[in-house]
């Protein structure tokens, strides 16, 4: 058994040629190009997906080489994970091959004799041996298509698969490449696309899952557990948010940013950490006017339509559509940067080298001692940016919903760590307020978005932003509500005396 180390990523067409002559691949000598095909076998049930496994048969040039790989994880485009091999006499399958206990284990005869042809792959890999940091790795381009029954789907993908030294070294070459050309961490195997296309799983947008936070946890290993659980909701919505299928991506993008702004509030003692959260603040600015645009477009304005049926209006909602598409033109161009994908590169590194590290006296702390700290600290600010609700100003409302927001994504994580009957009520009032400020805020958003274009639709924005105005009492109203609900609410952290 060995255990493949190898970090996936994404890259553009364009960036083939350049990747090509990058100074770095250049100097490692003539690479080698080899033909690969592979088929992957299950059970018709898929037993082997559902236990996180893979079965492959896969041809490299006149050899024929059976593969079989259990559990593992993939965190930040690193992939690890146990694989075991035998070379075959031709493409025939023949599990029984597989001497070690874990693989007899996963392949049983009753499963062996169900076993069956799922998808296929077939690439040209080009691949470079390249020294880097006393580490050797292995640096392959992958061009070529997965396959099942008539479904296809494009591989181009650029793998580093250590072959000795540390997981670290795998980073540090994929940010010097990265310097000039974009590459991001790709989170997604060949097996786990194949799988998807022999389902027809149609991609949706992805939410927060659960961290899995536990109180006797060390702090940083929360924050390192935390931000693994916001980073694999950023990237499972990139892919969906850069095709432009559907506003949702963008929306649980962000909401993926704001739940790594708090799992780095949780690290005390790593600084690799809390170095990331100024380029995070840049990412999540190059979202805001896309998002701003969506929210008008699909929610501000259809509201409105609901009661208008005029021409002027019409040409008012076509005038938009350029703005909204120049907005995630411009977002498509940042995330598609080098910047950005060495943003993604340096969070995969950081929660390696933070997990790596021995944090002696963070390991010595309480992981709910922490939470008492930050939520206090946060449910302060909350209350002083409240102050009398019922007379702040736009730009002071947008204040205090920043400061809900942290409150809220913060205190997502912390539940775990707390029976839910104790935060209950809390994360109520809460997520009360929010709701109250995003539709006023949302009301606010319309209003700017409206000033470029009210010299050439004069009426139709006069009766939009009438419509919002007219919207203000009541909202403020329940506004206020949602506010002494926040101020009656318990701080469910605090210990009992």
């Amino acid at each position: 058994m060995t255990t493949e180390v190898e970090l996936k990523l994404a890259l553009a067409s364009t960036s083939v040629a350049a990747l090509k002559r990058h100074p770095l691949l250049q100097a490692a000598g003539t690479p080698l190009r080899r033909n690969l095909r592979s088929v992957y076998h299950d059970t018709p049930k898929l037993s082997l997906m559902r236990k996180n496994a893979a079965l492959r048969v896969r041809r490299v040039g006149q050899s024929w080489i059976q593969t079989v790989k259990i559990g593992g994880g993939a965190s930040g485009g690193l992939h690890q994970r146990p694989e075991w091999e035998v070379t075959l006499p031709d493409a025939t399958l023949n599990p029984a091959l597989f001497e070690a206990p874990a693989v007899r284990a996963l392949l049983t005869s009753a499963r062996q004799a169900k076993l069956l042809p799922v998808f296929e792959t077939r690439f040209w890999r080009t691949t470079w041996q390249v020294q880097w940091e006393g580490a050797q790795i292995e640096v392959a381009l992958d061009q070529g298509e997965v396959r099942s029954g008539t479904h296809s789907q494009p591989i181009l993908e650029l793998e580093l698969e250590l072959k000795s030294g540390t997981a670290l070294a795998l980073f540090d070459l994929a940010l010097a490449l990265a310097e000039t050309i974009p590459l991001r961490p790709d989170p997604v195997s060949k097996a786990q696309r194949g799988y998807a296309l022999f389902l027809g799983q149609l991609a949706a947008p992805v939410k927060a899952a659960p961290a899995g936070l536990r109180a006797e946890m060390p702090v940083t290993a929360a924050a390192i557990c935390a931000a693994q659980s916001a980073l694999a909701q950023l990237t499972g919505n990139l892919v969906g948010l850069l095709d432009g299928r559907d506003p949702e991506y963008l929306h649980q993008f962000r909401i993926a940013l704001r739940r790594m702004d708090a799992a780095l509030r949780i690290n005390q003692h790593c600084p690799a950490l809390a170095a990331l959260r100024a380029e995070l603040r840049w990412v999540l600015d190059n979202t805001s006017l896309a998002r701003d645009r969506d929210v008008v477009m699909a929610h501000t304005l259809p509201a409105v339509q609901t009661q208008v049926a005029d021409l002027a209006f019409e040409r008012l909602l076509r005038a938009i559509q350029p703005l909204r598409h120049a907005a995630h033109a411009d977002l498509s161009a940042a995330l598609g940067s080098a910047r950005f994908g060495q943003f993604l590169l340096r969070v995969g590194r950081a929660l390696l080298s933070c997990e790596q590290d021995s944090l002696d006296a963070d390991n010595a702390g309480s992981l709910k001692r922490r939470a008492r700290e930050l939520l206090a600290k946060q449910h302060r600010t909350l209350l002083r940016r409240g102050g009398d609700a019922t007379t702040l100003s736009v730009a002071a409302r947008h204040r205090l919903r920043v400061a809900a927001k942290k409150q809220r994504y913060l205190l997502a994580f912390m539940a775990e760590i707390y029976p839910q009957r104790a935060s209950r009520a809390y994360l109520a009032a809460l997520s009360g307020l929010q709701q109250q400020l995003g539709e006023l805020n949302d009301l606010a958003v319309a209003q700017r978005c409206l000033q470029t274009l009210r010299p050439r639709h004069t009426w139709a924005c006069g009766m939009v932003q009438g419509w919002c105005a007219a919207q203000v009492p009541q909202l403020l109203a329940q506004f206020g509500i949602a506010w002494d609900d926040v101020n009656a609410a318990k701080p469910f952290w605090r210990e009992r005396t």
